[in-house]
């Protein structure tokens, strides 16, 4: 019986699996956490309102973010019965696969190679700020990525067929469902987006054809549908100053000299930190004809090349930037990465070594590094079982630093399978860690405890002060026939969860807490 052969092909696909089961495994184990509770709460209250257009936190209005990913969340609340841990980040888990099928199939019709297409979607699904952060929570922006990765590709796709009413209207339908999802940056990727393709391509009076008027309009007319709801429940302006005021915030305008410089230094030293093991390809661009690389040898290469380059520039230039906002232009990098890592034969000799050299030190570390998890004070909980995991992580790893010791010319997809195992790994050690004692798992026995002397009883939260954190809000309206509102006039009869400091005199504290520094209190009238 002839045994299965060694190929590139093979290991992508077996990354490719591990990696599947990585973002599912154990993905609703942990409580909810950071701006995971914002999301979700916005969402309950927009279906126990039955009002889809006018977003509320606490019942107040919510200004700082558009409802079509609460919207999504909705949808995932009916399909999985309630606001649960794994339904609620699914939509994360889709649309992290979503892109990287978008990438494969971009990179297989215009390279025509398939492993190099399989290359850049691994890369985009292990690059560390995505595997083991944002892919397991139920936040907007690998959601906001897809839908802006998509209008980018679109503009190359139909402008290289000179198609362009399917190209702007696809574009600005893009565009559309941006600005519905994360606010005013669509705006910005659209524009630059087209300026840039079009003025490389010495096509700039395209911009004024009928074509591209029409996909304007599109986008007008989808705003209106949304922003003519919202007009008839609340105040337009208030949203659109939010808007603003949100994305101005950001800019060196609202920085001082000292953060943009450190801004400037560090955020690209940061994005090569993120897209580890991506980044390590960067190694085979050093090489004298670099430019050539990037910008003579294949257009779609070019494409992806001028789209990252320039639609980074504006986050560059901007402190109040965080990686999650460029998470759209990674699929770009890993393309271009993919592309680099297959051109490199021209390439000095040093670079492969170097780079086999630095993928065995980090294989080597990790499979060392696994007998550290058992003396974890934060896994004593799991008892022996952190041992099997330890020995298990140690196995693989030392499998993969052997593969890549005799089978050199396997290096990156046996370096991205050890990737995809460490994803596997963290999802059965530090996610069960996180929901038997952490932040997020104190706040869900807080609400546990509220509402078990609550009892149906109305309950709200009282003055302007934030009281509680989100997480425990969201636990709250679980186990509750209505959602937790803020109610500045207390009356009795009803439970408040207010500042210890303003509650009456006289009055029953029934349970204190401590959020933010101060006491909080839950009382009755």
């Amino acid at each position: 019986m002839q045994g299965i052969r060694l190929s590139d092909n093979l290991l992508y696909f077996c990354a490719a699996f591990l990696l599947l089961i990585g973002y599912l495994f154990n993905l609703g184990v942990q409580p909810l956490y950071l701006e995971e509770p914002r999301r979700t709460i916005v969402a309950m209250e927009l279906l126990e309102n039955q009002n889809f257009w006018v977003p509320t936190l606490i019942g107040e209005y919510y200004y700082n973010k558009p409802p079509l990913y609460n919207w999504l969340l909705i949808a995932f609340s009916k399909l999985f019965g309630g606001f649960n841990e794994f339904g609620l980040r699914l939509p994360t888990v889709l649309s992290s696969f979503g892109i990287a099928a978008l990438l494969y199939t971009a990179a297989k019709r215009y390279w025509q190679e398939v492993p190099t297409a399989m290359l850049g979607a691994l890369l985009f699904l292990t690059a560390a700020g995505v595997l083991l952060f944002f892919s397991m929570l139920a936040e907007i922006d690998l959601f906001y990525s897809l839908i802006v990765f998509s209008g980018i590709l679109a503009i190359y796709h139909f402008g290289e067929k000179e198609r362009y009413w399917p190209l702007f209207l696809l574009v600005y339908l893009s565009c559309a469902l941006g600005v519905l999802t994360k606010g005013l940056p669509s705006f910005v990727f659209t524009a630059v987006s087209l300026l840039v393709y079009f003025i490389d391509k010495k096509r700039f009076k395209v911009l004024f054809y009928p074509a591209h008027f029409a996909g304007i309009a599109l986008l007008g007319i989808l705003l209106f549908a949304y922003y003519s709801q919202y007009a008839q429940y609340h105040d337009l302006s208030r949203v659109w100053t939010r808007m603003l005021t949100e994305s101005g915030d950001r800019t060196v305008v609202s920085n001082s000299l000292g953060d943009f410089v450190s801004h400037l230094l560090l955020f690209p030293l940061n994005w090569i930190g993120d897209m580890a093991p991506a980044s390590f390809l960067l190694l085979f661009l050093w090489r004298k004809d670099w430019k050539s690389v990037l910008f003579k040898q294949n257009s779609f290469v070019r494409f992806c090349t001028l789209m990252l380059l320039f639609n980074a520039l504006p986050y560059w230039i901007s402190p109040g930037t965080r990686m999650r906002y460029v998470y759209m232009l990674y699929p770009l990098a890993c393309l271009i990465l993919a592309w680099v890592y297959a051109q490199r034969a021209g390439a000095p000799s040093w670079t492969e070594r170097t780079f086999r050299i630095l993928s065995l030190g980090i294989l080597a570390i990790l499979s060392l590094g696994a007998w550290v998890l058992p003396h974890l004070p934060e896994l004593q909980f799991m008892l022996t079982s952190t041992y099997v995991w330890a020995l298990g992580t140690f196995v693989a790893m030392g499998l993969c630093f052997w593969a890549v010791w005799r089978k050199p010319q396997f290096t990156l997809p046996i370096l991205l399978i050890a990737f995809a195992i460490i994803r596997i790994v963290f999802d059965g050690t530090v996610l069960p860690q996180r929901n038997d004692e952490s932040g997020g798992q104190r706040d869900r026995a807080l609400a546990k405890r509220i509402d078990q002397i609550v009892g149906d009883a109305p309950l709200y939260t009282a003055y302007q002060e934030k009281v509680v954190a989100y997480t425990t809000i969201v636990y709250l309206n679980r186990l509750r026939p209505r959602v937790v509102q803020r109610k500045d006039h207390l009356k009795k009869g009803a439970y408040y969860l207010i500042p210890l400091r303003r509650a009456p005199k006289n009055v029953e504290i029934l349970l204190t807490t401590v959020y933010g520094e101060k006491t909080k209190a839950l009382i009755k009238l």
